[in-house]
């Protein structure tokens, strides 16, 4: 036999693979946080003169105690306490850029300037996960040792320790997986059978991948793979707060150039296309401004951590 028309002699009139018209994310930390009462929103500084945002922070409403004070005597002037912060917004930006054959080349638009500016609102969402996760790791006040694992106790620690230091409800807890996983674990396997059984615990060992959690013991609890390191890597510092504890504030960018040169996507993205002409390139890059600030370190803990 001879001369049989097989597949793997037809080289040049099929394709070594085909693509399909699905496609596969690599997987990453996509969960932005959401504008949460523990969180206080500054504001939008487009226009207001400044990139720096002043948190005032006032000694008033019970702050100070009355004295007992004899009758005829005059009571003395208490102090007025009072203090502030600063948030300076930053630019954070990304830049990809893609050759004219390239985009030829490729059939099914997925290194389209559609795909590009999909990828940078929600980029940028993620931007304020980043520097909120940044601060939860610098709470003076800490609960937690360094190479055991996260533990329901550590999550009560925390709860009580905001309680003591007067921070009112809804507290939020952003955790690493890990720490959440752990806790999780001691739900289940440790922890007393009023606890284990009790319907707050079941909701929480409820696996939803990383986000939001759902509630344990009345704190919104979120995850995020960005929640720093500490104690040279060993360690992750996760973090639960209140109201108070961290603020933050963006500014609204503005396109001088028409569209499709340049525009505002998501409402704080600033979206733009640039030309090399002479390299056949097409650059897509993208900006976001905020920043955020911790304001009462009292309103927030520490959970540090086996990473």
């Amino acid at each position: 036999m001879a001369n049989e028309i097989v597949y793997s002699g037809l080289g040049d009139l099929v394709l070594a693979e085909t693509l399909s018209a699905e496609y596969v994310l690599l997987l990453a930390d996509r969960n932005a946080l959401p504008n949460h009462p523990a969180l206080i929103y500054v504001g939008d500084l487009t226009g207001s003169g400044s990139i720096v945002a002043k948190v005032r922070e006032l000694g008033l409403m019970g702050y100070d105690a009355m004295a007992t004070t004899a009758e005829g005597t005059s009571v003395a002037n208490t102090a007025l306490t009072d203090g502030s912060v600063q948030i300076t917004i930053v630019r954070k930006s990304k830049r990809y850029e893609r050759g004219d054959i390239a985009r030829m080349a490729e059939p099914s638009g997925l290194i389209s300037a559609e795909m590009f500016a999909l990828d940078a609102v929600v980029t940028g969402a993620l931007e304020l996960t980043d520097l909120v996760a940044n601060l939860v790791d610098n709470f003076s006040t800490t609960t937690g040792s360094s190479g055991v694992d996260a533990s329901f106790e550590n999550f009560l620690d925390a709860c009580t320790a905001l309680e003591v230091a007067k921070v009112p409800p809804q507290y939020m807890a952003l955790l690493h997986p890990v720490q959440w996983g752990d806790i999780r674990k001691d739900l289940a396997l440790a922890a007393g059978g009023a606890v284990q059984w009790a319907p707050a615990s079941q909701e929480a060992l409820r696996v939803r991948g990383i986000g939001y959690q759902g509630q344990l013991a009345g704190v919104d609890v979120f995850t995020s793979s960005r929640v720093p390191t500490a104690n040279a890597g060993a360690d992750r510092a996760g973090g639960m707060f209140g109201r108070g504890a961290i603020a933050w504030a963006d500014a609204r960018p503005i396109a001088d150039l028409p569209a499709p040169f340049q525009q505002v996507i998501g409402d704080k993205i600033l979206y733009e296309l640039s030309r090399t002409a002479a390299g056949g390139l097409t650059a897509f890059t993208s900006h976001r401004f905020l920043g955020a600030a911790e304001v009462l370190d009292a309103a927030g803990v520490t959970i540090a951590t086996d990473a």
